[in-house]
């Protein structure tokens, strides 16, 4: 009897396991070309608004289950979506992501590509931009702040990820608008540099997000000019 009873229960729990890691998709992120992994890939099951993170081993796992569209995407890279299949669930599924091939295009074209980018990553992370901190309400409650604070669900596990998501996406908001306010091909235009001189110079007068946002198109035309000056001006030498 006893014995009977012992497997009924590693039946069950045998069957729990199975159960729930058919409902886990997971696996490794990879560089297409050096094969090299990928850490802080989002993972989006956009089937049911999960998103997660790959650990810097390029690992992830995100629950999802048959039929759900799960989405990779980073900066640089071209993201890739797959509709999970029955079998994904059942061993590792590892993804290899490719370059994103960026050609340089007229200084008319950059804010057009710059507003485009900005709503495609609006449409890919639309219900992390939607989707309030669980936790947090605007109920009244008896201390009169009228709001409510639950730690277990701001602090737990896909909170996290979720507002370290949001900040990256902040970022790539402020990156692209400086890339599109200050543009190489304007840069080039203005200074006549190339090559080296263009790239050091691209990268030691880089302005700032707050700059290009107060700064109109003509001032950023004198920025260039003022600060290609100092960027010809002969250094004083060291007296010993």
């Amino acid at each position: 009897m006893f014995i009977r009873a012992a497997a009924i229960i590693l039946l069950l729990l045998f069957s729990a396991f199975i159960t729930n890691a058919q409902n886990i998709l997971r696996g490794k992120v990879y560089h297409a070309i050096t094969d090299s992994v990928l850490g802080g890939v989002s993972v989006i099951n956009s089937t049911t608004k999960i998103a997660v993170l790959t650990d810097k081993e390029g690992n992830y796992s995100i629950a999802a289950k048959d039929g759900d569209k799960v989405i990779f995407v980073t900066t640089g890279f071209e993201p890739d979506t797959v509709i999970v299949q029955q079998y994904m669930l059942y061993t590792n599924y590892d993804v290899t992501l490719t370059i994103k091939i960026i050609s340089l295009k007229p200084v008319t074209i950059i804010a057009k590509n710059y507003q485009t980018d900005s709503l495609e990553r609006r449409e890919y992370y639309r219900h992390l931009y939607e989707k309030r901190e669980p936790g947090i309400t605007g109920r009244n409650t008896p201390s009169g702040f009228g709001v409510s604070f639950s730690p277990l669900s701001h602090f737990s596990k896909e909170s996290k990820q979720r507002r370290a998501l949001r900040k990256r996406l902040a970022r790539f908001e402020e990156e692209d608008y400086i890339d599109h306010s200050f543009p190489v091909e304007l840069v080039k235009r203005i200074t006549k540099l190339e090559g080296d001189s263009l790239r050091l110079f691209m990268y030691v007068y880089r302005p700032s997000y707050s700059f290009c946002r107060k700064t109109s198109s003509p001032d950023m035309l004198i920025y260039i000019s003022d600060k290609l000056k100092e960027f010809r001006k002969p250094k004083s030498a060291t007296v010993n």
